[in-house]
């Protein structure tokens, strides 16, 4: 811990006018969904009441009220076995929104192996039959030490990638986009490229990263550009558009976190112009860590008025 301690400290110094202006900022296929200009505003939405028919739409639809504004992109998580959440997905598509289907791992050297070809192919299947856009965020933050089971090692990850790619091109499910999504610190300390399957295999780059303190002992309080700068250098010259999969921030001092909301909209328009996707992870995550936007008046009211910053007015190229 102390080793990474100190390696974001290092990295906050580093943080000094290191990013593209706009007229460096790749041109995207329209294919990829990425806008234009500025960038699509998305979050994941913890269902807090699981007696009604439809948990997932109705805190959808009630965190859109609260921050008064439609979703560009809803973040679903589903698992390995699971059928894939296809009716969450159309209800999506119906309303304007992106769904982004955050699909959870099985080890990589048995998908690799075909052993899980027929799991693969019915999700292919699935999706396919959506006839509308769909980004598919498989195994995201598989550089985790928790996730290594799964992963096996980043040569069997990019093979397993690839191979689920190819099966997803064969069942002609070209709708679906795909979204790279490694955790932050593996930016931070040099092992994401080694899990990167190639230009070919992936539509969008992403990454997770949240400022934990003070809710986690000994680490420091980290605005949004000091948490993604390491992403965003590594990312921009892919060419690929690019997304923040998952942040937060916890409360802190009173009027901490509303500060952080405003700092984080100003930093992603004037640093980070190659960004293309902003998806927040509005959960009671663990019991203890609390990313809601609702924490505090202060906190809900910069939040509003960060979703609400036309910059984030983008919607999915056509």
């Amino acid at each position: 811990m102390a080793a990474v301690l100190a390696g974001w400290l290092a990295l906050s110094a580093l943080i000094a006018g290191c990013t593209a202006s706009p007229e460096t900022v790749p041109r995207y296929p329209a294919r990829s969904l990425a806008p234009a200009r500025e960038a699509l505003f998305g979050a994941w939405v913890q269902p807090v009441n699981l007696s009604v028919v439809n948990p997932e739409e109705s805190a959808v639809a009630s965190f859109e009220r609260t921050i008064g504004r439609k979703l560009a992109i809803n973040n679903i998580y589903t698992a390995w076995a699971a059928p894939m959440p296809i009716a969450l997905a159309r209800w999506d598509l119906r309303h304007g929104t992106i769904p982004m289907i955050s699909w959870a791992p099985a080890r990589t050297d048995l998908i690799a192996a075909g052993r899980y070809d027929s799991v693969i192919r019915a999700g292919a299947r699935e999706l396919k039959s959506l006839h509308g856009p769909v980004m598919l965020r498989w195994f995201w933050e598989m550089g985790l030490q928790q996730n290594q089971r799964y992963a096996v090692s980043p040569a069997s990850y990019v093979a397993a990638w690839r191979h689920m790619h190819a099966i997803f091109a064969a069942a002609g499910a070209t709708n679906v986009r795909w979204v790279w999504c490694p955790d932050i610190k593996a930016f931070v300390q040099g092992v994401a490229r080694a899990y990167y399957p190639g230009n070919s295999y992936v539509d969008w780059i992403g990454t997770d990263g949240y400022n934990w303190a003070p809710d986690v002992a000994g680490l420091p309080w980290r605005s949004f550009a000091q948490i993604f700068e390491p992403f965003y250098r590594w990312g921009l010259p892919t060419g690929k558009p690019m997304l923040i999969g998952e942040y937060g921030t916890v409360e802190g001092a009173p009027g901490a976190k509303a500060a952080w909301f405003r700092q984080a909209d100003q930093e992603i328009k004037t640093q980070f112009p190659a960004l293309r996707a902003v998806v927040y992870f509005n959960s009671g995550h663990m019991n203890y860590l609390n990313w809601r936007v609702t924490t505090s008046k202060s906190a809900l009211a910069a939040f509003r008025a960060f979703a609400k910053d036309p910059y984030f007015e983008a919607r999915p190229a056509a």
